[in-house]
């Protein structure tokens, strides 16, 4: 077979062979082993090497013609996660025997060739790294740097043998292979100098035990540790290496003994993980411990002219890293710090540099004069510290908004930065650098995101410090999610130092604050007890990952368990948390923080209770899981199949209701009155009814800003009653029956499972007043155990409708005033005391042009709906951007087929979009019709799906044209008209704003609120017709919103985007845990 060689068949075949017996390149000196251990003696030296010319001018080298240097201090170890071995103190060696081979050729006038050969790969690249092109430019002295195998058949004048190995074991891999062996050692015409671990090789049992009896025999062996420059450059870099090293224990004094606090920015982070030599990568991380020690260089590294030096450029070998000082205000106090801006190379540095000096052009006068200042102890330059009680303002110009009072538009004028958002330096997330930060660095394997805290805003830790209960209002990008997570971790590591004690490395997650750490308890319930609940299982999947990172971040574990959930862990609900039992009885202390939807929550507590509320639905299926414990999976497809959500109510009751009492009604309005109003407002009344009476609800009319008068209430009301009928009939049931179901079973049963100390809720307005009020059992923590966050203006659940305003109350009603102790308060004349608002308004996701837009929509929900959404301030934004594009064709066909059917034909293959762009269409017939026409060529989501999401550039089609308002969207015309954006004359026909005839309106400005906000950079619009879109679009124009432009080949090339391998791979990691299951064949 092919294991047997051509020679090799010759050989067999009895050919003739003749030896060719004389070697013409070898000093004997080195061909003496060889030719004893591999040729039996047989190969005789050519008279050439026997001349006492051939080798004279080579006398006068420190280690002869051959010489085996025992190092005994290196330390193997394997590069990154591969199998290939390295000794950066072999390295160094190495290094300095080629510069000392340098000093004496520079008084020779004839050429020299070197050899540095090793078996391993990641010793060649170490050493081909740290030798850089330090001898390119000599003429005559020539270095070259392979792998054993890259030397066979080549030779040089000297070669240094570098073979890694260094153990106590004897354990040297594939140096035993002869061949090898062979071909490394038979490379040199002079010198040939091995450097290796003398004891290591020798124990091996392998030739290289022969070598070094035979170097010992020979008097040719050199201990490093008798030459005073080698021996000292040797514990050099063994003390270099162990400060490095130390940055992977959690115990590490590195960088907890830093004089200056250094920050490093996103754009540092992902240069940092595409460097592939990890002694690089320690390199950088050595220059930046240097940097928070006070050290600073006196070498000009790179003139870079015109700028104000308030940047600064240091080299590490051929990149450059650029830094800056910068004041920081914790606790009444500023600070100067570190901020590290970028790891570059340096065709790079130069507009680097200018940015930043834009950036810098906006900083007060007063500011730069705090950052420039200089404060020196000794030769090392320590942080100034100022107790001042006035703010160091940094900004010239205030960028804080002040909405306009005629249409509330956002007021561009604060934005400072006119850059791309991906490469905007007001918007760059930054990282403080600790143990745990250099320990994600140094193992990091790509440029992924990885669950480091980053640098929280003021306006952030201010909510995170704050002690008690709190509500945060914030729209789309404003760090709800982030300042609710953070918070969490915050508990976690204050409950970590009460019970254990524990010293964090400088790992300080969130701001921690040691004065509030809360006493625990003793024994096992020493650990604090948090829940975190969100309703969309692909954000919460996204959310629990966070959190386990995070919190291994700051217990200092930082090992590589991949956050990637398969495509099957996010099909289901209730299967993503299997592992969790389904009751809050003994809940082991593992699952905390609990991180689930609210669905979990609910059969958790159903599991709770004595009685289980689907034992009447599944009767006979009760044996099919254990109480208490995951339900089965068919258990939990047989409750799937008996719950009527909105869909299946619009499409099997809605049809058959009285046809007299559902005109005029969309099944949606219906279907929200019921769920949220009838039997999703919370009641205070004994026994628990769950739902309202007729007249209770028809009096809402009355009591808040509605949309619906009496007569249409008491129709709703009717429709509800044939609804419950028919459902009972089939024996079905809606979410609420749950609800209210278990709010049954608790008022009269009690509750008697675990009490929990903390429980956080996101996308708040994605739950009803009854499902909020179900929270008040588990946590008795009224005061402080709370934090609810969310946004209105994203409420495009079905079903769901309320105010933050509401939930105040509901809080005031059903958590506070029902608690014994706020009752002895109130029967005292205390006051109770309604836990505050806390409102994020700093959008970091997106820039103006796209928050402009997203202001207008919210204009338009004030005006017509100002009962279902909080009004708050414009979001502001740091940074300028372009407007949304408008897309019109010059031919009827679909702008779908136009754009990817153009990247096909005209490019000549499938471009289409990259990993960061979306086609965002309305419902799920939409997007198979999409994916149907574009394939594979672009990521294709429905608005439901990409809510929590974020992309680079998104393609909104046909929102306007699917939309089930059609022409009651000219209902715009009449609110342009009023505030003025159109003149009163212009003849435009539009029907006049009718609550009830217009309640989908509402629904969908918050769907089109939300797909708008999901891009950072470019928003495209397109439209199948122009029937249903004109007035929006007219609305838009009118407010120089928007930009349109004709849909030809060049803005479709100006589109698409080409992605990377590792894009779509770290774009399929956040699919895994974000998107569902239908995406996969998309990938």
């Amino acid at each position: 077979g092919f294991e047997t060689s051509l020679f090799g068949r010759l050989v067999m075949l009895k050919f003739d062979k003749h030896l060719l017996n004389i070697q013409y390149r070898m000093n004997p000196c080195i061909s003496l082993f060889p030719n004893a251990q591999f040729y039996e003696r047989k190969i005789l030296d050519g008279s050439n090497v026997l001349s006492p010319s051939y080798n004279k001018d080579y006398t006068c080298l420190p280690f002869g013609s051959y010489t085996f240097i025992n190092v005994t201090d290196g330390r193997e170890d394997k590069e990154g996660k591969g199998n290939s071995h390295r000794n950066m103190v072999e390295v160094a060696v190495v290094l300095h025997l080629i510069h000392t081979i340098f000093k004496s050729w520079k008084n020779r006038n004839q050429g020299l060739s070197i050899g540095v050969v090793s078996p391993y790969k990641a010793q060649v690249d170490a050493i081909k790294s740290r030798l850089g092109e330090k001898y390119d430019t000599c003429d005559g002295f020539h270095v070259r740097v392979k792998s054993t195998d890259g030397f066979q058949g080549e030779e040089d004048d000297i070669i240094i043998l570098s073979t890694v190995r260094s153990n106590g074991r004897g354990v040297v891999g594939f140096l035993a292979d002869n061949r090898r062996t062979n071909v490394a050692l038979t490379r040199a015409r002079h010198c040939l100098w091995i450097v290796g671990n003398a004891h290591t090789l020798y124990k091996s049992g392998t030739e290289w035990t022969e070598l070094v009896a035979d170097a010992e025999r020979r008097k040719c062996v050199f201990s490093a540790t008798n030459d005073a420059t080698i021996c000292k450059l040797v514990l050099q870099v063994k003390q270099e290496l162990d400060e490095l090293d130390d940055l992977l224990n959690a115990d590490s004094a590195v960088f907890s003994n830093t004089r200056w606090k250094v920050i490093l920015s996103d754009e540092f982070r992902k240069s940092f993980t595409k460097l592939k030599s990890p002694q690089l990568r320690k390199e950088v991380l050595q220059k930046l411990i240097r940097l928070g020690d006070g050290w600073r260089t006196t070498v000009k590294n790179l003139d870079i002219p015109g700028v104000s030096h308030l940047a600064k450029v240091y080299k590490v070998w051929n990149l450059y890293l650029v830094w800056s000082t910068d004041v920081e205000k914790t606790e009444g106090r500023y600070f100067q710090i570190i901020r590290v801006w970028d790891l570059l190379s340096q065709q790079n540095v130069a507009r680097t540099v200018q940015r930043l000096e834009n950036l810098f052009s906006m900083y007060t006068d007063d500011y730069l004069d705090h950052c420039r200042r200089v404060q020196t102890q000794g030769k090392l330059e320590v942080p100034m510290v100022w107790h001042i009680e006035h703010d160091i303002i940094r900004y010239n110009k205030d960028y804080k908004v002040v909405a306009h009072e005629e249409h509330d538009v956002v007021d561009t004028s604060y934005a400072m930065e006119n850059s791309k958002v991906s490469e905007s330096f007001l918007l760059m997330k930054f990282y403080s650098l600790s143990s745990g930060m250099a320990k994600h660095l140094l193992t990091a394997t790509d440029g992924s995101e990885i669950d480091i805290p980053f640098e929280l805003t003021d306006e952030e830790q201010i909510i995170i410090q704050f002690p008690l209960t709190s509500f945060i209002l914030g729209r789309s990008g404003t760090g709800k999610t982030t300042v609710l997570t953070m918070k969490l971790i915050q508990k976690e590591q204050q409950s970590l130092i009460a019970s254990q004690g524990l010293h964090l490395d400088g790992d300080d997650l969130s701001g921690l604050d040691h004065k509030n750490i809360m006493p625990l308890k003793d024994g096992r319930e020493s650990f604090v007890k948090q829940v975190f609940i969100t309703v969309s299982p692909k954000l919460c999947s996204a959310i629990k990952n966070h959190i386990s990172g995070l919190k291994r971040f700051g217990t200092g574990d930082v090992s590589d368990q991949s956050s990637i959930l398969h495509m099957h862990d996010i099909m289901d609900d209730l299967e993503e948390f299997t592992e969790i039992p389904d009751n809050f009885c003994d809940l082991p202390h593992e699952h905390y923080p609990l991180t689930i939807t609210y669905r979990k929550f609910l059969m958790m507590l159903d599991g709770t209770c004595r009685t289980s509320f689907f034992d009447a639905f599944y009767g006979e299926m009760k044996t099919s899981f254990e109480r208490g414990h995951s339900r089965s999976h068919a258990v939990q497809t047989f409750i799937e199949l008996k719950e009527v959500t909105y869909e299946k109510f619009a499409t099997f009751y809605w049809p058959r209701f009285n046809a007299d009492l559902t005109k005029k009604f969309a099944a949606s309005t219906v279907f929200t009155e019921i769920i949220s109003h009838i039997k999703g407002a919370y009641q205070t009344s004994r026994p628990y009814v769950g739902k309202l009476g007729r007249e209770d609800y028809v009096m809402l009319s009355d009591k808040r800003f509605s949309s619906l008068n009496n007569e249409k209430r008491d129709r709703i009301y009717d429709i509800f009653l044939e609804y419950e009928s028919m459902k009972c009939t089939a024996k079905e049931f809606d979410l609420s029956d749950f609800v209210n179901s278990l709010h049954s079973s608790l008022v009269s049963e009690g509750y008697h499972g675990d009490m929990v100390d903390f429980v956080y809720i996101d996308e708040v307005q994605d739950l009803t007043m009854t499902q909020i009020a179900l929270l008040k059992y588990v946590c008795m923590n009224i005061k402080e155990g709370f934090l609810f966050a969310g946004d209105t203006a994203q409420t495009i659940a079905r079903g769901i409708d309320f105010r933050f305003e509401d939930i105040r109350s509901l809080f005031y009603t059903a958590f506070l005033a029902e608690t014994e102790a706020s009752n002895q308060g109130l029967k005292h004349g205390k006051k109770v005391h309604l836990s505050d608002m806390f409102q994020l308004s700093q959008n970091f996701r997106t820039h103006c042009g796209i928050l402009r837009m997203a202001q207008s929509i919210m204009s338009l929900l004030y005006f017509f709906f100002p009962s279902s959404v909080d009004k708050l301030n414009p979001e502001t934004g740091l940074v300028y951007g372009e407007a949304p594009v408008l897309l019109e064709s010059d031919n009827d066909e679909n702008a779908i087929m136009t754009i990817f059917g153009e990247s096909k034909t005209t490019h000549g293959n499938l471009r289409g979009f990259g990993a960061e762009q979306v086609i965002l269409v309305r419902d799920d017939a939409a997007k198979k019709q999409i994916i149907d026409l574009v394939g594979k060529q672009a990521l294709v989501l429905t608005i439901v799906e990409c809510k929590g999401l974020e992309f680079q550039d998104v393609l909104l089609y046909n929102f306007f044209g699917s939309s089930p308002l059609r022409n009651k969207w000219r209902v715009l015309y009449g609110y342009m008209k009023d505030k003025n954006i159109i003149a009163h004359s212009e003849e435009i026909s539009h029907p006049g704003f009718d609550r009830s005839k217009h309640y989908l309106l509402c629904s969908e400005l918050k769907q089109l609120y939300v797909a708008i906000t999901r891009t950072r950079q470019r928003l495209w619009i397109c439209e199948n017709t122009e029937n249903y879109c004109r007035p929006m679009f007219d609305y838009w124009k009118k407010l120089c919103l928007v930009e349109v432009r004709l849909l030809d080949s060049s803005l479709i090339q100006a589109m698409q985007t080409g992605s990377s391998s590792d894009d779509w791979r770290i774009r399929g990691t956040k699919v895994g845990d974000l998107y569902l299951f239908s995406l996969e064949s998309q990938f």
